[in-house]
């Protein structure tokens, strides 16, 4: 789960290029009268849309801070009133993740993650590989719910305390390549699969609720939170053996036996952890319990008319906030304190992609720029979505990838209306993809972190994840084309009943 931005980013000078640059296209698109076939109000949120894509890639200023943009631009600019500019900012999607947010805190505070993550590699076992795998396994499963960054953060340094007593243990330095080959792919596998993890739910990765809430503000298409996880968890299930075998087979093939010591430590950490307490039985309850009412909603909906996902999240927060751990100390499982570290710049991303998306939609930019792509439409469907992917992939690889979903989902939608397609086709691989970037340390958080470590280069990341963009690009438009097209209703080459008429 979110965020996806990493403080590092472009070097200066490319953000003073961007800065300036982005200036210079907004004022000369504003300034200039607009193509033939599109209104004065989309021509400026071409402009708005520019600078902001702009801004946004080159990290100008926080891109939270960029997302504000539409507020001050669309009623000055006349594209739409402040009302219609900062109403996406409050959209339920936003409050979703808000609850996620504040149960994936509550079980960070009370260690609960941990012992999830420990169990788990515990279980897979104590050898190289199968400590590799199990971290892979516990980064995945553990970004399905709380932040990508945090899981990854987490996972880290019980990584580099397996990595310590690997050196201070190896007896024999004619492995000393394969201790190596250990050390860096356990931390790539830590970082990648929590890159990929965060597809399995709703609440993983902004990049997801931010498709869910753009096709039903733009397309009135609801996707529930069991729909999205019947997409998410295969590329999850495909995703993470594929990430393996890559790195333990094919870039850093891991050839060890044995890992002296590995066990031991990995149950010492149990140990220190000690008997689950309390608290952390509370915060897996109401866990537990916010999972199954959002697994089971299509049901509750039949006796609970107007229960949402959203609604669901920030019940299993406000549970926090009111179950003791000492009612006589006034401990609770949640303090507002802690909720004071939420990610409140995502939740503002989030709004500000919407507030664009619906400028774009509104105004008839939408069509007018997938009018421009009707030569795809002589093209096979595999292949428009496997380029399409692709690109996302290159270009996400530069730009955060909630950033990058915020710029072109609108775009991609557009271009599948403009021929003849369900916006969902190309929308859902972006998306997904958007989140699949592997090569470069400011492409994602967790690959920044890990690079942090110094256990790896920029060019062992690169070639680990070239290989890894390439498969995952491949995974997805396969998934996409052969099962999400099932999963999700959609009929190739036709554009759902209904929605020319949303889009007139």
């Amino acid at each position: 789960m979110g965020p996806e931005v990493a403080e590092n980013g472009p070097p200066g000078a490319v953000k003073w290029g961007g800065f300036f640059g982005g200036l210079f296209l907004f004022f000369l698109m504003l300034f200039s009268s607009s193509p033939e076939g599109l209104s004065l109000a989309g021509w400026r949120t071409a402009a708005v849309a520019t600078l902001m894509a702009i801004w946004w890639v080159t990290e100008v200023i926080p891109i939270s801070g960029t997302a504000l943009l539409p507020i001050v631009l669309f009623p000055v600019l006349g594209v739409v009133d402040v009302g219609a500019a900062a109403a996406p900012y409050a959209d339920p999607m936003i409050y979703l993740f808000l609850g996620g947010f504040i149960i994936a805190i509550a079980m960070q505070r009370w260690d609960l993650h941990r012992r999830i993550a420990l169990n788990i590699i515990n279980f897979i076992g104590a050898q190289p590989r199968n400590i590799i795998f199990g971290f892979i396994v516990s980064s995945a499963f553990m970004s399905m719910w709380v932040s990508n960054t945090a899981a990854t953060m987490m996972m880290l340094p019980i990584g580099l305390s397996v990595i310590q007593l690997l050196k201070d243990n190896k007896t024999d330095p004619k492995e000393s390549a394969q201790y190596r080959n250990f050390a860096v792919a356990l931390m790539l596998a830590i970082a990648y699969a929590a890159n990929v993890g965060g597809l399995g739910t709703v609440i993983g990765t902004p990049t997801n609720a931010l498709l869910i809430a753009f096709v039903n503000d733009a397309y009135g298409v609801e996707i529930s939170f069991v729909q999205w996880m019947s997409l998410g968890i295969p590329v999850v299930i495909l995703g993470l053996p594929i990430i393996f075998y890559t790195l333990a087979n094919i870039v850093f093939p891991i050839r060890l036996k044995s890992l002296p010591g590995g066990k031991e430590y990995i149950q010492n950490e149990m140990n220190r952890l000690g008997q689950i307490s309390n608290p952390e039985k509370k915060v897996a309850t109401v866990f537990i319990l916010v999972a199954l009412l959002w697994m089971t909603r299509p049901l509750l909906e039949q006796f609970i008319p107007g229960l949402s996902d959203a609604s669901i999240a920030i019940f299993g927060a406000l549970l926090l906030f009111i179950i003791p751990v000492n009612l006589k100390k006034s401990i609770f499982l949640m303090r507002w304190k802690d909720a004071e570290d939420l990610p409140w710049g995502v939740l503002i991303l989030f709004g500000g992609g919407l507030s664009l998306a619906g400028a774009i939609q509104k105004t008839g930019l939408a069509e007018w720029v997938g009018g421009y792509f009707e030569i795809l439409g002589g093209w096979p469907v595999i292949l428009i979505i496997f380029v399409i992917s692709g690109i996302i992939l290159m270009f996400t690889e530069l730009a955060s990838n909630s950033a990058t979903a915020a710029a072109f989902l609108p775009v991609i939608g557009s271009v599948a209306i403009g021929i003849g397609q369900d916006p969902l086709l190309f929308a859902v691989p972006v998306t997904m993809v958007a989140s699949c970037a592997f090569m470069l340390p400011v492409a994602t958080p967790p690959n920044a972190i890990v690079y942090g470590s110094g256990i790896m280069d920029i060019p062992q990341m690169a070639r680990a994840g070239l290989v890894l963009n390439m498969f995952f690009a491949i995974l997805i438009t396969l998934l996409t084309y052969f099962a999400f097209t099932l999963i999700l209703g959609i009929d190739i080459g036709v554009v759902p009943e209904g929605l020319s008429s949303i889009l007139s």
